[in-house]
């Protein structure tokens, strides 16, 4: 079962960093209300700028209202999610304690962590932390769209029902 969340996400350089030889790009994340979400995220690699449409992507504008989709996954080699036109990125949040960090496909942990009690609980609820117990991984494909874009009833070569669920 797919889960969305809509975020606003607000172009912010006095965000922007530089960690050795990765630079971000920082942005404040907001619900679509203009209402900060409390989550510890707030800039993105040039993986997460391309997932999410931002950057470049955002053609001179300063903020963009996206629909991020999050597929839980039986394992890494369930068949992949797709969406026409948008890219689909699989990952898994690997949990320590109250935290979960976000690691892609071939186990390189990202900046992105998120903490039980601390973060957003619908966030933690999309995301799927709370699901999973301490030292457990939850793999999940990740996808951004335009929130008019038509999401799959069905999971291609899967054919098992995707049920969109409100986490706002």
């Amino acid at each position: 079962m797919s889960r969305t969340l809509t975020i606003l996400f607000r172009r912010d350089p006095s965000r922007d960093r530089q960690t050795e030889q990765v630079k971000f790009e920082g942005y404040e994340i907001l619900w679509p209300d203009g209402q900060p979400v409390a989550i510890g995220v707030e800039a993105f690699c040039k993986h997460g700028l391309r997932l999410f449409g931002l950057g470049k992507h955002l053609a001179g504008c300063h903020e963009k209202l996206i629909k991020m989709i999050c597929f839980p996954l039986e394992g890494r080699d369930d068949d992949l999610n797709r969406i026409p036109g948008h890219r689909v990125r699989r990952f898994f949040v690997e949990r320590r304690g109250d935290s979960g960090r976000i690691h892609f496909l071939d186990g390189t942990p990202t900046t992105m962590t998120f903490e039980v009690g601390r973060d957003e609980p619908s966030v933690i609820e999309w995301l799927g932390l709370a699901t999973i117990n301490d030292g457990d991984s939850l793999w999940f494909d990740l996808a951004a769209t335009e929130l008019d874009v038509v999401i799959p009833a069905v999971a291609p070569r899967l054919r098992r029902p995707i049920l969109e669920t409100a986490a706002s």
